[in-house]
């Protein structure tokens, strides 16, 4: 949503005859109940019965506070005392970065939140640094909120537009795969 719901208006000046109706959600989704479209990560078995139509990989990295980068980083590396900033949604984030960029693992205190946005809230508020998803911290990053000194590396995961039928051409549902399509 931090990602997605900033580029809506945009979509809706383009498309003000689709009603596009955003709801929170992750894993599995029952399409064709009120629900005709999901982006969904691919961390749960997705049905066959589903169209999926790829939009993007998963980029991930740490971010922190701008003023904070030579508090929590050395020489291109996290420093070993660095708070890292846990989620509970995605408990392996960490892992997973270090894992994907086979750097060695650092075990500074830190704090666990309940999802990814309050703990890229509390890496603006300067209270450690937190994995954040590249789409996710892009306009952060922008603004100069938050910094992302060692970049970001695919985690081996990625997102989808999921249909409970193919999409055809020039349907509303078309429109909205092309637009997300084009924002990937």
């Amino acid at each position: 949503m931090r990602w997605l719901i900033p580029r809506v208006p945009a979509f809706k000046a383009s498309h003000p005859d689709i009603d596009l109706q955003l709801i929170a959600g992750g894993g599995p989704v029952e399409l064709g109940r009120g629900t005709d479209l999901a982006i969904r990560r691919n961390d749960f078995d997705i049905p066959s019965r589903y169209q999926t139509y790829h939009l993007f990989d998963e980029e991930v990295g740490p971010v922190c506070r701008s003023d904070r980068v030579d508090t929590f980083f050395h020489e291109g590396a996290l420093k070993a005392d660095a708070p890292l900033l846990h989620t509970r949604t995605r408990p392996d984030a960490w892992n997973d970065w270090f894992g994907a960029t086979s750097r060695e693992a650092v075990a500074g205190e830190g704090q666990f939140f309940e999802h990814f946005y309050f703990s890229l809230q509390a890496a603006v508020a300067g209270l450690g640094v937190a994995i954040g998803l590249r789409r996710q911290v892009t306009d952060d990053l922008n603004a100069g909120l938050l910094a992302a000194p060692l970049g970001f590396a695919e985690d081996g995961s990625h997102y989808s537009l999921l249909a409970a039928e193919e999409i055809s051409d020039e349907s509303p549902k078309q429109k909205v795969l092309h637009w997300l399509t084009g924002l990937a």
